[in-house]
């Protein structure tokens, strides 16, 4: 209190009357000029009232009955053809065949396809043209024709072994491709 003393002086006391009754004052004038219920559409700004400012109560108020549902629409336009979706494969079959051993070098074998299928695996083995552990014969091509109908196998016996039996087998996973 003592440091506030000294601060405190007829001056700023009167003044903070003075701002008092001004205020308090001008709130009393309005409320006594504006009767109940005064405020009306007139004296409101266009959109002052918003969703924001009105009670719930009175927002529940403001709510009819839900009507009955329409009836449907006409069917749409039909939309655009999407993207072909990715191909699914159905129908899987192993194909095998072999040459039968023999010194013929170079063995060839095709494996074909049932038709309506295309290769989606391939797999080989040369069986014999070997002495002592040291394989003479050996695979030189597996090759899938331009359309996947067929695989196409080469083997021949290698240079300097003479003339090895051996045989070539040939294995091709068929499926439908849609």
């Amino acid at each position: 209190m003592k440091k506030l003393r000294p601060r405190l002086s007829y001056a700023n006391v009167m003044s903070s009357i003075a701002v008092f009754l001004v205020l308090g004052g001008a709130t009393a004038f309005a409320a006594s000029e504006l009767g109940k219920e005064s405020v009306g559409t007139k004296e409101l700004k266009k959109e002052a009232v918003t969703l924001a400012k009105i009670k719930k109560a009175t927002k529940n108020a403001l709510k009819g009955a839900t009507g009955a549902e329409g009836k449907q629409g006409p069917e749409g336009k039909q939309g655009p053809i999407g993207k072909t979706g990715p191909a699914g494969l159905t129908e899987y079959e192993l194909v095998e065949a072999s040459t039968g051993s023999s010194t013929t070098t170079p063995k060839t074998l095709s494996i074909p396809c049932p038709a309506g299928k295309r290769v989606v695996g391939t797999g080989f083995d040369v069986d014999g043209g070997s002495t002592g552990g040291k394989k003479e014969a050996t695979i030189d091509a597996v090759d899938i024709n331009p359309s996947g109908t067929a695989v196409n196998f080469e083997a021949y016996a290698q240079i300097g072994a003479g003339t090895p039996s051996f045989n070539l087998f040939g294995a091709v996973v068929c499926a439908k491709v849609e």
